[in-house]
């Protein structure tokens, strides 16, 4: 797996990946970091430019990089090594065509949907006792591999929410005949991108707080209650 994310890091510096609709000049303090490493511009270039894209061309995904997309899902990092993980991927357009009739508010969106890649959490693979509500860090963690491949392969992906809110987790596990083990956190909708790219800046030094000083005008939750300890060997990240 380290030797695939390698070649892919590598492809985009040599191509000196650009995004097909969108060009956003690193900050110079980030490009003065990464002036001599092309690799590591390629990597931040595409962290910068990514965006959530809706409207797709309708024009299938190479099955070639859905795997890619896939495997890069599975390369995130995972609480004790547990991987939580496992992929619902509608392509076949009576599946999509099957899925848009049960979401009556966005049913013709979902029929020009490429692809659909429904990150789900499998509860046969979960940590015990507290750590339990880990898969959603793991998840999530795979869900913005999968973001990021996306954007680095000339596709348009966002994500759209499913868990926590009941009524859909409840609806979409129907949909997809979901055995009882598996809760859906998220469904990515994928596609060649049909309108234009525009990422957003959003750095902001007012939400930063470098050392132990205290936040002030800022309500932090972990000052407010004490912290559960948890073993090091019991969650450590793989």
């Amino acid at each position: 797996m380290y030797k695939i994310n390698k070649m892919l890091i590598t492809a985009l510096a040599v191509m000196g990946f650009i995004s097909a609709k969108a060009q956003t000049t690193l900050p110079s303090s980030i490009a003065e970091v990464v002036k001599e490493n092309p690799s590591a511009k390629a990597v931040l270039e595409n962290i910068m430019t990514r965006t959530s894209i809706r409207k797709f061309k309708q024009q299938p995904v190479e099955d070639a990089k859905i795997e890619a997309l896939l495997r890069a899902g599975m390369a995130a990092p995972t609480s004790g090594d547990k991987q939580p993980w496992h992929f619902v991927v509608l392509k076949e357009k009576n599946d999509i065509e099957k899925y848009a009739e049960s979401n009556k508010f966005h049913a013709e969106d979902i029929k020009k949907t490429p692809l659909f890649i429904f990150v789900c959490a499998d509860t046969t693979r979960m940590a015990e006792g507290q750590g339990k509500e880990l898969w959603i860090q793991d998840l999530s963690a795979v869900s913005e591999n999968i973001l990021l491949a996306a954007h680095a392969m000339g596709l348009g992906a966002c994500w759209t929410t499913i868990y926590p809110i009941q009524k859909k987790i409840n609806g979409i596990s129907r949909t997809l005949n979901l055995p009882g083990n598996l809760i859906p956190l998220n469904g990515i909708i994928i596609g060649y991108p049909d309108e234009a790219e525009q990422p957003k800046d959003k750095w902001d030094t007012k939400k930063i707080t470098y050392g132990m000083r205290v936040c002030q005008n800022v309500h932090i939750l972990f000052f407010m209650h004490k912290a559960p300890t948890f073993s090091s060997q019991s969650f450590a990240i793989s």
